[in-house]
C-alpha cells in the first residue's frame, strides 16, 4: 500500500446548507481519509475551525444538533441586523484563541470591504477571523482586524480552493454547499397578522418579499461567481451538494441537510472508486460528481 497524499479539505459557505459538510466529514472519516489541512469560508470556516481544533464529525453533529441557533444570534441597531456577540461567545467556548493552537492548519477566507479583495487569514486571532468570515452582508456586522474591515468570504469566493494552495498539501477535496443558480422561486405568503409575520421573520421561519428577492439575487450571483472561480482553481474532488430545497436559514432541516452531505459524499467516492486513502485518483483537478 502506498502512502496517501496530504489532503486539504475546502469547505464552502452556505448558511444552514453548510451543515452538509458534517455528513461529508463523517464519510471521509469512515473511509479513513485523513484531513491534513482545511480552508473554509463563512459556515465552512466555523465547522472547519471546530474540526481543526479536534472536534470530530460526530462531535460536530452533536454540537450543532443541541445548539439553539437563537443562542448565537443577537439583534443590533447599528451596522447589521445581528451584532455577532453571541456567535463570538460560542466560538470562544469551543475554539482556541489563535491559529497556532489548532491541531491542523486552517485558512479562513474573508472579504476586505475597502478593496473588494479576498483576504486569507492564517495566523493571529482565530475567533476574530472566523467571526469576520461569517459576517453575511446586511446581517452580521463586519469585523476590523489590523485596520481592515472584513466580512463574509463568500462575497468574493464561496469555495476557496485557491486558499488551499497556501496549506502545503498535494491533494484538494472540496465540499460545495453554494446555493444553486437554478431553484424554484416562490414568495413566502403574507398570511397572519403583522405581528405574526414579524415574529416568523425574526425566528427565520419566513422571508419578507424584499428579503426573498435580495437573498435569491445573492444566491444567483454567488453561484455564478463560484463556478467562475472554480474554473480557475479546481479541486481534485468536488462534492457538489445540490440542495435547491434548502435555504441558508433552513436550520430546522439540520438532520436532512447532514444526510444529504453523506449521500453525496458516498455517491461521489463510489463513482470515483475511492474506498480508502491510497485510492485517491491521480488525475489533478478534474473529478466532480453530485
Amino acid at each position: 500500500m502506498t502512502d496517501s497524499p496530504r489532503v486539504a479539505l475546502v469547505l464552502s459557505g452556505g448558511g444552514a446548507r453548510g451543515f452538509a459538510h458534517i455528513g461529508v466529514l463523517q464519510v471521509l472519516e469512515e473511509r479513513g481519509i485523513r484531513v491534513d489541512a482545511i480552508a473554509g469560508t463563512s459556515m465552512g470556516a466555523i465547522l472547519g475551525g471546530l474540526y481543526a481544533a479536534g472536534h470530530d464529525a460526530d462531535s460536530l453533529y452533536d454540537l450543532a444538533e443541541r445548539l439553539g441557533w437563537r443562542d448565537v444570534l443577537d439583534l443590533s441597531f447599528n451596522a447589521g441586523i445581528l451584532k455577532g456577540d453571541k456567535l463570538r461567545s460560542f466560538l470562544s467556548e469551543y475554539l482556541p484563541a489563535t491559529f497556532d493552537e489548532l491541531d491542523v492548519p486552517l485558512a479562513v477566507t474573508t472579504t476586505d470591504m475597502a478593496t473588494g479583495e479576498e483576504h486569507v487569514r492564517l495566523q493571529g486571532s482565530l475567533i476574530d477571523a472566523i467571526r469576520a468570515s461569517s459576517s453575511f452582508p446586511g446581517a452580521f456586522e463586519p469585523v476590523v482586524i489590523e485596520g481592515r474591515t472584513l466580512a463574509d468570504g463568500g462575497i468574493v469566493n464561496n469555495l476557496p480552493v485557491a486558499a488551499a494552495a497556501l496549506l502545503n498539501c498535494e491533494y484538494v477535496i472540496a465540499s460545495d454547499a453554494t446555493p444553486p443558480r437554478r431553484s424554484q422561486f416562490v414568495l413566502d405568503d403574507d398570511e397572519g397578522s403583522w405581528w405574526e409575520r414579524m415574529r416568523a421573520t425574526v425566528l427565520l421561519e419566513r422571508r419578507s418579499p424584499m428579503a426573498q428577492m435580495l437573498l435569491r439575487s445573492t444566491d444567483v450571483m454567488q453561484a455564478i461567481l463560484t463556478d467562475l472561480q472554480y474554473t480557475l482553481h479546481p479541486a481534485d474532488v468536488r462534492f457538489a451538494l445540490d440542495m435547491p430545497q434548502y435555504r441558508l436559514e433552513s436550520f430546522r432541516e439540520f438532520a436532512a441537510i447532514v444526510e444529504t452531505g453523506r449521500e453525496v459524499a458516498e455517491r461521489t467516492l463510489r463513482y470515483l472508486e475511492i474506498e480508502r486513502p491510497d485510492k485517491l485518483p491521480p488525475v489533478r483537478r478534474a473529478a466532480t460528481a453530485g
